[in-house]
């Protein structure tokens, strides 16, 4: 439940300046790799990474909170720039949801231009994003 509303979210706050200049569509946004199939680039594939229990009542009999990070990379087989703006974008709709940034945007510059950031937040059973 959770990937799937932070995933909705990121395409829904997108900037639409941005997704018209690079002829981006929701196509270009996944949580599943390419390895299978042909990416669209500039490809961004939002990744949950293994999280953990927060919030524990000394019951112990429920999930009150987890302690959730998501690992994004950015794609791009033109430039360093746009997988940069696009980064830029996702960062700062990562912050609007209150995400701390745990590892800073780092690029690879290859064939293939690659941007990669984790982001981390505690999410509770009732909290609204």
């Amino acid at each position: 439940v959770i990937p799937s509303f932070i995933y909705n979210r990121v395409l829904a706050e997108f900037s639409k300046t941005i997704l018209s200049e690079y002829g981006m569509t929701n196509s270009n946004f996944s949580t599943t790799d390419s390895l299978n199939k042909n990416a669209i680039f500039p490809f961004v594939y939002i990744h949950l990474l293994p999280g953990t229990e927060e919030g524990e009542t000394l019951e112990g009999q429920t999930v009150n909170g987890g302690l959730f990070t998501f690992q994004i990379d950015v794609y791009d087989n033109q430039s360093a720039s746009r997988a940069r703006t696009i980064m830029g974008e996702i960062v700062r709709i990562m912050k609007e949801m209150q995400f701390s940034i745990v590892a800073m945007p780092e690029f690879e510059y290859a064939d293939t231009h690659r941007c990669t950031a984790r982001f981390r937040r505690v999410i509770g059973n009732v909290d609204v994003i």
